[in-house]
């Protein structure tokens, strides 16, 4: 036992003694005892939570006294007083008359026809994180690497020292998209600043006087810093409730969502950004770091730091990768696991441009494409074209030729060249006879391509690529808004898009203008047939001397 606790124990008896007794100096007694408890603590430099509290709370000696006695009460496993047995105890204690809750301390609150300290403050004299009322959370977070958020964090020290200075209400918002690390943020601003993190949950918080209590004695025992998560729906007296009790808070919410609540608060917004690729490659050293050296053959730091994910997201991916390596895990797919979306489907990237045989103008065209694809980090990234250009910096290419020409495996070869993860649309799970539905799954496939870094394979592309007609019925309206809004995500995707299909009439002319490259898979010739067949078989087959690779090239 620590002398805190021994401290404790002392303060708690006296408190007990003082209410079970009915000796006349009983109230001296324990009036005597809080001052020479809190002095000795003081001599001993030892930290005593009752006596902070004081401080904290700028409780009256008489407002100590009945902390006291409530806390004895507490400890001897005793409920609280009833109605009228506070009372006196309040008579006694104060001199005066207790009238409704509004005029009770806001650490005293009732329970069931008796009289209890609030669990805050109750937390806090047992030097433990309190029970808190449903929609609050209390964390008391640490400093750790905050990667890419080191302008919110300097944006943060300055907006404090202006509310410090000022004294003017105000909000500190901070946004992001889900798994940006907005709760992180708000932890680690919160750590800079040597504060706990007070979470009000946005749909669970009621904001009853004692709920709003609780916030108060967090942020004042705590020094917690008060942080209201929005959620989905708009509650436009929340902040109002909060604003009653806090000079600044701060809010979470996505960047997508309006703030509807409208605080009568200044209110700063700092939104997380996604983190570009040379944070992304320092991000990964630091988490991997000489685990890097067991990732599989082919498969490099650049090319993990090619998932587009916000920065939470991407750490998590990490650390999965690492716990992957720990157990031995070598295989791509094990790494990558990018999709969980039942539209796409992941396709074996294991083809070289060895093995693919087309003629050579079509040979070069797409070992062109492919150092176009690798280069184009370095040019929007590091050359600055990315900023410059910020729309329809993707690649769309299109395969098109009679079936079985290599059009599929072309994509395997471009996707191991690049070192890319390939992943087919499954066009049966994408088209849907129901209005907008069609559209909601383009849109979850684009959103599902942007955080992966992949190539996007559109199979059988002219099945959804289809020329927009003249609109005759409500149908053809239909028709054509997927074939516009299927356009349009194509042009904003920033990856690599490739489309293949048999039959090239049958695309929308707007489609054509805005392919990036289109490569022509012909039927293959004599000299190309003799290539396939002298490579066809594996080494392990036993082929017969008598095979004629230029016969069967002429006859097949």
């Amino acid at each position: 036992m620590n002398y805190t606790e021994v401290l404790n124990r002392k303060l708690k008896k006296a408190g007990w003694e003082c209410i079970r007794s009915h000796s006349a100096d009983r109230l001296e007694t324990m009036k005597k005892t809080i001052v020479e408890l809190s002095r000795e603590a003081e001599q001993t430099g030892t930290f005593l939570p009752f006596a902070e509290a004081a401080d904290r709370l700028e409780l009256t000696q008489q407002q100590q006294m009945l902390l006291c006695a409530l806390w004895g009460l507490e400890s001897a496993e005793r409920a609280g007083p009833e109605p009228a047995e506070f009372g006196r105890l309040y008579r006694e204690i104060r001199g005066t008359e207790p009238f409704g809750m509004e005029e009770l301390p806001l650490w005293v609150y009732e329970m069931n026809g008796s009289f209890r300290l609030s669990p805050v403050l109750t937390g806090w004299l047992e030097s433990r994180l309190p029970v808190l009322p449903d929609g609050l959370e209390l964390l008391l977070p640490k400093t750790e690497p905050a990667y890419g958020l080191e302008n919110v964090l300097a944006d943060s020290e300055k907006i404090f020292h202006a509310v410090e200075n000022s004294q003017e209400p105000s909000v500190l918002c901070i946004a992001g998209e889900a798994g940006s690390g907005r709760q992180f943020c708000m932890e680690q601003i919160c750590a800079e600043q040597n504060m706990g993190l007070l979470l009000i949950d946005g749909d669970q918080f009621r904001g009853t006087v004692r709920e709003l209590n609780a916030c108060v004695l967090c942020a004042r025992l705590y020094e917690a810093f008060p942080c209201v998560h929005l959620g989905r729906e708009v509650r436009e007296r929340l902040l109002k409730e909060i604003e009653s009790c806090f000079l600044c808070y701060g809010i979470i919410c996505d960047e997508r969502r309006a703030l509807e609540e409208q605080p009568e608060a200044v209110v700063y917004t700092r939104t997380i950004p996604r983190p570009d690729r040379s944070l992304k490659l320092r991000v990964a050293k630091d988490i991997l770091g000489d685990m890097a050296e067991k990732l599989p053959e082919h498969t490099n730091l650049k090319q993990l730091t090619g998932r587009q994910l916000p920065i939470g997201l991407f750490l998590r991916y990490l650390k999965n990768i690492r716990a992957e390596l720990r157990l031995g895990s070598t295989e791509k797919e094990e790494l990558w696991v990018p999709s969980v979306s039942t539209h796409l489907q992941l396709l074996p990237a294991n083809r070289t441009f060895e093995e693919l045989k087309l003629p050579r103008a079509q040979h070069d065209q797409l070992r062109q494409i492919s150092r176009m694809a690798a280069a184009r980090e370095e040019v929007m990234e590091q050359w600055g074209f990315g900023k410059k250009f910020s729309y329809g910096n993707g690649i769309s290419i299109l395969f098109y030729g009679a079936p079985g020409t290599g059009k599929t495996m072309a994509a395997q070869v471009m996707a191991h060249e690049l070192g890319m993860p390939l992943y087919r649309v499954d066009l049966s799970q994408l088209i849907s006879k129901y209005i907008g539905e069609t559209q909601k799954n383009i849109g979850q496939i684009f959103d599902e391509a942007d955080k992966s870094d992949c190539i996007l394979l559109f199979d059988e592309a002219d099945a959804i690529f289809t020329k927009r007609s003249d609109v005759s019925d409500a149908q053809d309206r239909y028709s054509n808004a997927e074939t516009a809004y299927l356009l349009q995500r194509i042009e904003q995707y920033a990856g690599v898009s490739i489309l293949a299909t048999n039959l090239l009439q049958n695309f929308d002319d707007a489609f054509r203008r805005r392919i990036s490259y289109m490569v022509h898979f012909p039927m293959p010739d004599v000299n190309l047939r003799r290539e396939l067949w002298d490579t066809i078989f594996p080494g392990s087959t036993p082929v017969s001397p008598e095979v004629d690779s230029i016969m069967l090239a002429q006859a097949f």
